[in-house]
């Protein structure tokens, strides 16, 4: 019996050492705030909503909105060679073969709109509320790619404990191996607690791989939301930290500065001002015009040999359309139509917030009790599997009740694991709803 009690390595070391890093030196340590730092920088969709950024300020100004005088430069020449008959009142004909002209003419043409049923203003207004909300739609992609970036980082996470936590147990199977074949030897126990405790062990053997390959897939999909090569391998934290604490009033006042909200607010005053726009071709249009000219003619027949005028000219037009069959009346009805189910929207998009905040809450709150009790329920089912072990090693139980305890704490340990990994993901949710996710 002293054999058997020699044989196996102090049980308390595996749990004292609890879900401790292993050391894996040849791999780079990436955390999660190099992670979401390098996705930012990096992820393709938000790489492209920034240039639906840059190209909404580019097309915000005057001129776009029609604010801005326009200026043309013309110009023409003109040469001519024709044989000329001329008869006058007098009597006098005149015959000249071969005339030679030319004429040639410049001008530079200012038009400038002054009034237009302020349509220009609308346009501007539009152009700003376009650039804020392509502002608005990078913030959600860069929201949900770092949620994206959380989600996976903390799965590699919760998938590296879940190995460790294996790799505890594969020991332990290892060292009741002993002592079955120990037992068998001394003949005190049977070969079916060998062959039992071989398959627990060849099972945990299994587990251990499809949880190393599920790693390698965690891992791969980091990469590619990292815009990295799906086989570059790293180390992570060995740990996952819940720092929010939210309150459900608090939440309540939050929820208006969920960025998806605010987006549908913002292409409803975009359609507001498109209403504008429409309605401003019911006013007159009022446009300044200018110009300076400048012609030169010249011609070997008629009675002027050479003409030549230059100046400056200006004036003021004005026109009004009174009827086209009522297309504008038809498109700002359409356009109104189009506000109200943008207001439906919103209304919708506030029940879907406030939805996922309070269901998001509640599964944060739940999550973290039970985080609590699978932490206590980890607890005692190690100090039932330690005392199991002696009573085993001491043939005061059998193999039976050693399985199961075994099991019991693998289960706690899974459990305890996932509701930990659970309440990171409802916490990401909720800084996600309230747009506390990026700042």
């Amino acid at each position: 019996m002293n054999k058997i009690k020699h044989a196996i390595l102090p049980i308390g070391l595996f749990f004292l050492l609890g879900f401790a890093s292993l050391s894996t030196h040849a791999q780079s340590m990436l955390s999660i705030e190099e992670a979401i730092k390098i996705g930012l920088e990096k992820n393709h969709d938000i790489l492209i909503a920034k240039n639906e950024t840059e190209i909404s300020k580019t097309q915000n100004n005057a001129g776009n909105a029609g604010m801005s005088p326009t200026i043309g430069l013309n110009g023409n020449l003109g040469f001519a060679n024709v044989n000329s008959h001329q008869e006058f009142s007098t009597g006098v004909i005149q015959d000249r073969p071969g005339a030679n002209s030319n004429n040639f003419g410049a001008s530079v043409n200012v038009g400038w709109v002054v009034f237009d049923g302020m349509k220009m203003f609308a346009i501007k207004k539009r152009l700003n509320l376009t650039e804020e909300l392509t502002a608005l739609q990078l913030k959600e992609q860069m929201e949900e790619t770092v949620y994206n970036i959380i989600i996976a980082y903390y799965d590699v996470v919760r998938l590296n404990n879940l190995l460790k936590a294996g790799k505890q147990n594969l020991s332990l199977y290892e060292e009741r191996k002993k002592v079955a074949k120990l037992k068998l030897d001394i003949g005190s126990d049977s070969k079916v607690d060998l062959l039992l405790t071989q398959s627990d062990e060849n099972k945990a053997k299994s587990e251990l791989m499809q949880l190393e390959l599920q790693i390698l897939q965690a891992k791969a999909n980091l990469n590619m939301i990292l815009v990295r090569p799906a086989d570059v391998d790293f180390t992570t934290s060995d740990s996952i930290t819940i720092n929010y604490q939210p309150k459900a009033d608090e939440l309540k006042k939050t929820t208006g500065s969920n960025t998806s909200l605010l987006i549908t607010q913002k292409n409803q005053s975009i359609v507001e001002q498109s209403i504008k726009e429409a309605r401003s071709a019911n006013m007159p249009l009022v446009q300044l015009n200018g110009a300076y000219n400048f012609t030169r003619s010249q011609s070997q027949a008629g009675f002027v040999f050479l003409n030549r005028q230059l100046g400056l000219n200006g004036g003021l037009t004005a026109s009004w359309l009174l009827f086209n069959g009522n297309k504008n009346k038809k498109l700002i009805e359409e356009r109104q139509i189009r506000l109200l189910s943008q207001k439906y929207l919103i209304e919708q998009k506030q029940q879907q917030v406030d939805g996922i905040v309070f269901v998001n809450y509640q599964v944060y709150l739940t999550n973290q009790k039970i985080m609590d009790l699978e932490k206590q329920n980890l607890v005692d089912s190690k100090e039932v599997l330690m005392i199991s072990m002696e009573r085993y090693k001491l043939g005061k139980t059998n193999l039976l009740e050693t399985i199961q305890t075994q099991k019991n704490v693998e289960d706690a340990q899974t459990r305890y694991i996932n509701s930990v990994y659970n309440t990171k993901k409802a916490e990401t949710e909720l800084l996600r709803a309230n747009g506390q996710l990026v700042k």
